[in-house]
């Protein structure tokens, strides 16, 4: 494939020359586009178009618009382009990724596809999907370069030149004769050392490694601390399995970010890709969480009832529920995206959640008092008078350094006791913030006013 890529051409573009019939044009028009500019390309065209255009690509370009193609264009493709033709561009794929496009979909159809592979590649295929999802054993790739301690530099050098394209290359693994790995050793150590030194006089033997069932996130953490490209596999006895790249990686940093949003949003994540999804397993993803906000925002009302003599009394005290509400829920939500943050960067754990409050606290104090003095302001301009005023200006502290601690807290209780925190968190935080920001509300107003 050419490396000197062209600007991806415009979809009215492709979508003119496939009503023309014009394919020789459009397949000389993609020869030099980037795959992963085609597979954005494809997912922006109508589905028998996109289909129109995968068809036209070479193997080696089309298995990598494969892999970077979105779900509602894969699902198309599955569906249309030949089982034979599917299987060739998997095998053409490194294995981890063809694992991965084949676990999101049905059995049936995963099953068929493996059997239309080749023997040896449709094996470690299956090997990688026995292991449990989101491990490392799942997301590794077997094409790995292990090299002998014995060896000499020239004769490692000749040996890398035999290879047909490896996935990787910038570290080289050592092992002994059971196949335990014992050092690495960077392709750069080995291009600037002499050629008659062996591989156990420049190799590193402090390795870093993960077990084969480590969690994807776990994982990911390892690579991001380390700055590595690689990073290699091994089972219970330490052996080498495979490695994990830094692109899988960046996946799993994408996925783990989509279920914190949507968790944050008050929904369990999905499983699949979107488009895969039925209506109904999105209903089951959001019904749970959507029923236990639903009867907690009742918990609103019943402060609002409990009070009622006071709202019958001073009606201007109905005016302020919103904002206040809203003020003491905004508050919280923003400390909570700052602590979970904190918390998946390991800067914030249970031994420092007192310095933790007292920095938010700190920080929801002055926001506070700003919120009551516009707050007051506010008040007066509605003429509700200088008490219900006055009423205001004192909750609105009180109520957002009650959100900051609310927020605060929970997360880190959550996380220490193994609880994914952006579960409980978000639209959670905020009901709860809601309820009891009304009673601090009403009490201080029956206070003050001496209703």
């Amino acid at each position: 494939m050419e490396e000197n890529y062209v600007d991806l051409p415009a979809t009215e573009a492709i979508q003119a020359l496939v009503e023309q019939n014009n394919l020789e044009e459009l397949r000389q028009l993609l020869v030099n586009v980037h795959p992963a500019d085609i597979a954005d390309l494809m997912d922006q065209l109508p589905s028998d178009t996109a289909v129109t255009l995968f068809s036209l690509l070479d193997l080696d370009i089309a298995s990598e618009v494969l892999d970077e193609t979105g779900s509602l264009v894969r699902q198309e493709l599955v569906e249309k382009v030949d089982d034979e033709h599917l299987a060739d561009l998997l095998e053409t794929l490194p294995m981890d990724d063809a694992a991965e496009f084949l676990e999101d979909l049905p059995d049936d159809v995963s099953d068929r596809l493996l059997d239309l592979m080749e023997p040896e590649e449709a094996e470690e295929v299956r090997e990688l999907l026995a292991y449990e999802e989101e491990t490392a054993g799942r997301l590794m790739t077997r094409d790995v370069v292990a090299l002998r301690r014995h060896w000499t530099v020239a004769h490692t050098l000749e040996f890398l030149r035999s290879l047909e394209d490896p996935e990787t290359l910038q570290y080289l693994y050592v092992v002994d004769r059971q196949d335990k790995l014992i050092g690495v050793v960077p392709l750069r150590v080995l291009v600037l050392s002499s050629p008659e030194h062996t591989i156990e006089e420049i190799m590193a033997t402090d390795v870093v490694s993960v077990p084969v069932t480590a969690d994807q996130e776990e994982l990911a953490e390892m690579v991001a601390r380390y700055d590595y490209f690689a990073i290699p596999v091994v089972d219970v006895y330490g052996r080498l399995l495979g490695v994990v790249t830094v692109d899988d990686v960046l996946d799993i940093f994408e996925e783990e970010v989509t279920e914190d949003i949507q968790r944050l949003g008050g929904s369990e994540p999905l499983d699949q890709p979107y488009f895969s999804a039925t209506v109904w397993q999105i209903v089951g993803k959001r019904i749970g969480w959507l029923l236990l906000l639903f009867v907690a925002s009742t918990l609103s009302g019943e402060v609002i009832r409990l009070f009622q003599h006071e709202l019958d009394v001073i009606v201007a005290l109905g005016f302020f529920i919103t904002l206040i509400t809203g003020t003491g829920g905004n508050a919280g939500s923003q400390t909570v995206a700052t602590i979970i943050r904190a918390i998946t960067l390991d800067e914030v754990r249970l031994s420092n959640l007192w310095q933790a409050w007292r920095r938010e606290v700190s920080v929801g104090l002055i926001l506070g008092l700003v919120m009551g003095l516009v707050g007051i302001a506010r008040a007066l301009l509605w003429h509700t008078g200088f008490g219900v005023a006055l009423v205001v200006a004192f909750t609105l502290p009180v109520v957002v350094i009650w959100s900051t601690t609310v927020a605060t807290v929970i997360p880190i209780v959550a996380d220490r006791f193994k609880i994914d925190p952006t579960v409980i968190s978000g639209p959670m935080i905020a009901t709860i913030v809601d309820a009891s920001g009304l009673m601090i509300y009403f009490s201080l107003a029956k206070t003050i006013l001496g209703i």
